[in-house]
């Protein structure tokens, strides 16, 4: 009794809704003219042959009948006939989606034609599970096992045979996100995913940037002005350290001229024959001191010209991208520069 009880619910439906098409209901309401009038001919024409199938109980050409029909009008009329089909030909989530979109959108009127397809949803919920999907931001498209059933917001749950599934959502700009679902016959499940928006390349680049940007308070080229206010100062300060050591060079030398023309005014040196005056030691020191000042003086002199000409060679083809190496060379009898690298 309960294999055939279906089977005349769903002859009972297709022949109501094929009554105004026979015209065996003259008194039928104006509603129900219009409804059928929705219809094209062609999918009207796949709806009778689809009820034709399911009378002679030939539910696999009555699938493909309704199948047809709602492909051409997915009318709420064929998706009730649909669903049930699914139902007898083994589908049982197939017709949980049609039935469950019948009862969505039937007028309430139809109490009889609801009782009926409620009957049949119940029994294909009983062979599959129920999953609310809820995913944000609205417009997501919404996959089940890498394939698409709609965009969020869905209408109705998602039906899925029982075993293992991947629900997932997917929206251009945003980080695809998937969650595993274990169906079980008759069960309900709930799948949440907030989607998350991608990086903006602009927001990558800067950060990028950012990376390599110098400490706050500095900007890029911060080295290179220190490198040539530096410069600046250390050749300024060996010129200065030059003048200052060749000045007292000249001091010591014009001291031991002096010791040297009064140990002279005798008309000999007495610094030759011991024992020697105290002035001949003093000579002796003052020209020690001048020699020692003008070398002195020479290095800073050589030195402060390395730094400058170096500091010059940087301000002309130094820079970020430059890689300079100066290098001072100083010889017993000439002082120069070794520049090298990359520009």
């Amino acid at each position: 009794m309960t294999t055939n009880r279906p089977l005349l619910w769903t002859l009972s439906v297709a022949i109501a809704l094929l009554a105004p098409v026979a015209g065996a209901q003259q008194a039928a309401p104006r509603a129900e003219a219009q409804e059928s009038d929705a219809l094209t001919d062609k999918a009207r024409q796949l709806f009778e042959d689809g009820v034709k199938a399911a009378q002679a109980g030939k539910w696999a050409d009555a699938h493909a009948a309704f199948l047809a029909a709602w492909g051409l009008k997915p009318h709420y009329q064929i998706a009730s006939n649909l669903g049930v089909a699914c139902l007898r030909v083994g589908k049982p989530r197939d017709a949980a989606e049609y039935l469950t979109l019948y009862l969505r959108e039937a007028p309430a009127t139809k109490v009889q034609e609801r009782q009926r397809a409620e009957a049949s949803l119940q029994e294909a919920r009983a062979q599959v599970a129920a999953v609310t999907v809820r995913v944000a931001p609205d417009g997501a498209e919404v996959t089940v096992d890498g394939a698409s059933v709609g965009r969020a917001p869905l209408a109705d749950p998602v039906f899925l045979d029982p075993g293992r599934h991947e629900v997932g959502a997917k929206l251009d700009g945003y980080v695809p996100q998937a969650q595993p679902v274990e169906a079980t016959a008759g069960g309900t499940a709930a799948v949440v995913l907030e989607l998350q928006r991608l990086p903006a390349p602009d927001a990558d680049r800067a950060g990028a940037l950012r990376s390599v940007s110098p400490a706050p308070g500095t900007s890029r080229g911060g080295g290179r002005t220190a490198v040539l206010v530096g410069g600046g100062i250390a050749t300024g300060v060996g010129a200065a350290a030059g003048v200052l050591f060749t000045v007292l060079a000249n001091n010591s030398a014009g001291e031991a001229e002096t010791q040297k023309t009064t140990l002279l005014a005798s008309g000999r040196n007495p610094c030759t024959t011991p024992p020697a005056p105290a002035a001949c030691a003093q000579q002796g020191q003052a020209l020690d001191e001048s020699t020692l000042y003008s070398n002195v003086a020479f290095w800073s002199f050589a030195g402060a010209g390395t730094v400058g000409l170096g500091t010059l060679l940087y301000a002309i083809v130094g820079g970020p991208e430059a890689r300079v190496q100066v290098t001072p060379t100083v010889g017993i009898n000439d002082v120069g520069l070794s520049v090298g690298g990359a520009f």
